[in-house]
């Protein structure tokens, strides 16, 4: 498995965009476009990341090492949102490190962690890092943006936005919440798992 630290998956994620092109073998203008545009959202939130009072204590609490291996995809807008801020709470404690890996390059390893029976992305995977198991994971985004995606999928076509409205709707909802509700349900989550 091809594993990145988040720096070196955000090295990866500037070469795309200085290249204009996207991952995988193939990459649609859709996919570059979403890749340059979540590169500008990914870069805001690693520049805007605070940490709330119950996250910091949490993880300054932890008296084991966890790995946080994160599988997504540049081009995927939930991850613009939940790649940086999960990448910067592990960050914070000395006892968690996270590594990020392409969800198409790791099909067996994504399809363990299906969300209704898709391959939705960011998925974010906790390990106790002595024992190497999986404890758990958390994603692909927050209940109320899971909501919001799941009340699209259900409502026919001809009564919805188009999909390019329905990502600014969404993106809205995420600069609305300032990282709150990712670390809320994240830090649970994992509190639950240890």
């Amino acid at each position: 498995m091809n594993t990145y630290t988040y720096p070196e998956y955000q090295e990866l994620f500037q070469d795309l965009v200085n290249n204009n092109t996207s991952t995988g073998e193939n990459p649609s203008e859709a996919l570059v476009k979403y890749t340059k545009l979540n590169w500008s959202r990914a870069k805001r939130n690693d520049k805007t990341f605070k940490p709330l009072v119950a996250t910091q204590d949490f993880l300054k609490s932890l008296n084991k090492q966890y790995k946080i291996r994160i599988i997504t995809e540049p081009w995927c807008g939930d991850a613009a949102q939940v790649v940086p801020a999960v990448a910067a709470m592990a960050n914070y404690s000395d006892n968690v490190e996270a590594e990020v890996v392409l969800r198409d390059e790791n099909e067996e390893l994504m399809n363990r962690y299906l969300t209704n029976g898709g391959k939705s992305i960011p998925i974010s995977i906790i390990i106790d890092k002595e024992t190497g198991e999986e404890l758990g994971h958390w994603g692909p985004r927050p209940v109320e943006a899971q909501k919001m995606v799941i009340g699209y999928k259900n409502t026919p076509e001809t009564n919805r936005p188009s999909y390019d409205d329905f990502v600014q709707e969404v993106q809205k909802w995420y600069n609305n919440d300032k990282i709150e509700s990712i670390q809320k349900e994240f830090i649970e989550k994992f509190q639950s798992l240890i």
